[in-house]
């Protein structure tokens, strides 16, 4: 935004505010252009006053005991506008609500960058009626994009500043987990509290890893950012389940986190043969789970019991040749072992050795980490997830 002084031709234009219309005085008016990090910063903010006041022609105040409660005035003021945002959450309206409205923001989690100002942010929204499950606490940057208007008086977290925190708050494999569903085409607790015994199928992802990576320049040279595309590297898009997303994570991690180190798969890939589609419509399965387009490869998640003829034939349309596993085959390591280095040789890649111990033990660390699971309905088929829409 720009404010106006016009009998003295001065505009304040803040930069990088959001909501701002830039300056559009002519060449008569001295600008002071100022950012968001310098008003919120009560010594930049007292200095640009005394411009102001400068440019004015007005005298700074010299009053006993006022830059004590102007400095106290500032820090409710600019903490409430610039830091303290509701990761979900939007004030009442003052138009009456019908009957039946449930708000869907009763329940709230508040993002703050210090407990003080998270207490604050708790009493104001207790005292909307508002229930606050918890509180997260945020002191690295803030890129541009990183909220979303829900109304005039509150924000709430978009995808990509939710991956930002995520990346440099997890351990490596939950952080490239937490990428995976944000850019993938389902949700679960882990990125939507609501959710608990199921998961949602989305009909479109909520971000992509091109957008996260467009997003990460607003922090550039921080060692937040170097963090967060460390982890964006193994992210994929288009993910369609927990456990396609659980299926990628064991076997394309690099080898020094516990994984197999497969080549990148491409997730829920479905192909245009020369005479068919791959999979075929004559089976069930809708996409593959994991595929290797170049080495006309994939896995498949069948759920408990291995496919008919008739799946697999479709599955294996085009000269496919499709890796299928179960639930029981992926929750024993040594049995999930075979599966992926019968799919490593179909690939031509190389795998860390059976008796390297030092590999198994990040192995087992790696599914300690990551829980398998445990859903019904994850295969890709349209009765599967109709039961997740």
């Amino acid at each position: 935004m720009a404010l106006y002084w016009p009998e003295k031709r001065v505009a304040l234009d803040i930069i990088d505010d959001p909501h701002r219309r830039p300056f559009e005085g002519d060449e008569s008016y001295t600008v002071l252009r100022v950012t968001c990090a310098e008003l919120s910063d009560y010594d930049s903010f007292r200095d640009i006053m005394r411009k102001l006041c400068d440019l004015l022609d007005r005298d700074f105040p010299n009053i006993p005991s006022w830059d004590e409660r102007n400095e106290e005035l500032h820090s409710t003021l600019f903490n409430w506008a610039f830091e303290e945002e509701l990761l979900a959450g939007a004030w009442q309206s003052d138009e009456q609500a019908p009957e039946d409205y449930e708000d869907p923001y009763a329940n709230i989690e508040i993002l703050a960058p210090s407990e003080e100002s998270a207490d604050f942010m708790r009493a104001c929204a207790e005292q909307e009626g508002r229930h606050v499950r918890g509180t997260s606490i945020w002191e690295g940057p803030t890129p541009k994009g990183s909220y979303e208007d829900i109304t005039p008086n509150m924000r709430m977290s978009t995808p990509e500043f939710f991956f930002f925190r995520k990346a440099n708050l997890l351990p490596f494999a939950e952080a490239v987990s937490i990428g995976n569903e944000l850019c993938g085409k389902f949700r679960t607790a882990s990125t939507q509290y609501t959710l608990d015994e199921t998961y949602d199928f989305l009909s479109q992802p909520r971000t992509t890893r091109t957008r996260i990576r467009s997003y990460l320049r607003g922090a550039r040279g921080t060692k937040e950012c170097r963090r967060a595309k460390r982890i964006l590297r193994y992210v994929v898009d288009e993910c369609s389940s927990p456990m396609g997303n659980y299926l990628y994570l064991l076997l394309c991690l690099p080898k020094t986190h516990g994984g197999y180190g497969i080549e990148r798969a491409l997730m829920s890939g479905a192909f245009e043969g020369k005479n068919t589609l791959m999979p075929s419509s004559e089976g069930p399965y809708l996409a593959y789970d994991l595929s290797w387009p170049s080495h006309k490869v994939s896995l498949q998640y069948t759920g408990d019991k291995r496919p008919t003829e008739r799946a697999l034939g479709a599955l294996n349309a085009g000269g496919m040749q499709t890796i299928c596993v179960t639930t029981d085959e992926i929750s024993d390591p040594d049995r999930f072992d075979a599966v992926a280095r019968k799919l490593a040789k179909l690939l031509d890649v190389e795998v860390p050795a059976k008796d390297d111990e030092k590999w198994l033990y990040k192995r087992k660390r790696l599914r300690a980490q990551l829980t398998m699971p445990t859903f019904p309905c994850m295969r890709i088929t349209i009765d599967d997830i109709s039961e997740h829409r």
